[in-house]
């Protein structure tokens, strides 16, 4: 008889099987169930050697398998300013100004979670209204969906795209007719001039847009992105997930991945693609086959391919549905004009 791990008794246990829905004791081993049942059911695979938890009553549930996530851009965000829930011009600037005074050493000042009309359906959110909110330092404020960033005029001029920046296809720097930047940025080359401000360089972002660093990292920055990570799994560990499928992804933030594998033990599985984007060549596919080779472990694994083709509803990048024959991207360029597409 195999002895268990570890024995958690006393619990609401739910284990999603129509066949035995609740459970007050599991018996686990090698990451794996031995049995599932009451105190009786479990009692023989108790050794010398095997844990006993008393969940005390509370709620035992199977792992949460998060199938969106980005782990790097996340990690990096957790000490931002959140804006979530807010609404209103003064409610919005109030929060802002707290945090930059609290910041006065930071570049640009870049707040997470802000809604597409957060400022009133019919106030749209230019470069313009953020200059009432924080007139003398560079701010920007992320969308929910990060697939857009709001940037006021000192944030445009730090970054050198107030004036108009040549973008890849479905990405933007959207101009006004004064012939400057309105202050919205859609998708993710769009707003990169902005995090590059910030103190990784942007770092985090490179996984969305497929690329790695233009230079090799420092072993201290290297460090720095690590603890980001670091941070990043912790989180998604304390809210129950145990596994996640990130939705970005380069051999930069694998390697880093792997660094913390090997050094502290990840304390979730990742699963990470390459990212097929409409302007790469198939070719590039050849660099999907090496990520699997190289990562292909119980926590760590790099099988799949994330294909872009789209954007946004709310920022009217995408176009889900409309005709894609024919269709005119950012400054002329076919969103899908690649050949082997």
């Amino acid at each position: 008889m195999q002895q268990a791990d570890i024995i958690i008794e006393n619990a609401r246990i739910l284990t999603m099987d129509r066949g035995l829905s609740r459970a007050s004791a599991i018996a686990l081993k090698d990451g794996l169930i031995l049995a599932v049942g009451n105190r009786d059911a479990v009692a023989g695979l108790k050794g010398s050697g095997t844990r006993l938890l008393d969940a005390g009553g509370a709620t035992v549930l199977p792992g949460f398998i998060d199938s969106h996530i980005h782990i790097f851009p996340g990690g990096a965000q957790l000490k931002s300013l959140n804006l979530a829930g807010l609404s209103g011009f003064d409610a919005i600037a109030e929060a802002v100004r707290k945090r930059a005074a609290q910041e006065p050493k930071t570049r640009v000042l870049i707040a997470e979670q802000a809604g597409y009309f957060m400022f009133g359906d019919d106030q749209p959110i230019t470069r313009q209204l953020l200059d009432r909110v924080l007139p003398d330092r560079p701010l920007a404020l992320f969308a929910s969906d990060h697939h857009t960033m709001w940037a006021n005029t000192a944030a445009l001029e730090a970054a050198g795209v107030l004036h108009g920046c040549e973008m890849p296809p479905g990405n933007e720097v959207v101009m006004g007719p004064d012939g400057l930047a309105t202050g919205e940025l859609r998708e993710f080359e769009g707003f990169a001039p902005i995090t590059d401000l910030t103190p990784t360089g942007g770092r985090e972002m490179l996984g969305l847009v497929g690329h790695e660093p233009k230079t090799s990292p420092t072993e201290a920055q290297r460090a720095i992105d690590r603890d980001i990570l670091r941070d990043g799994v912790a989180y998604c560990a304390s809210l129950g997930i145990t596994s996640f499928h990130n939705m970005d992804g380069n051999f930069y933030q694998l390697e880093l991945l792997q660094d913390i594998d090997r050094a502290d033990g990840l304390p979730v599985r990742a699963r990470m693609p390459f990212r097929m984007l409409p302007d790469r060549p198939l070719s590039d596919l050849e660099k999907a086959v090496e990520m699997r080779s190289r990562w292909n472990s119980d926590r760590l694994r790099a099988d799949f391919v994330k294909i872009f083709m789209d954007g946004v509803v709310e920022s009217t990048t995408a176009h889900m549905f409309e005709d894609y024959v024919g269709m005119q991207g950012v400054r002329g360029s076919s969103f899908f004009d690649q050949p082997e597409f």
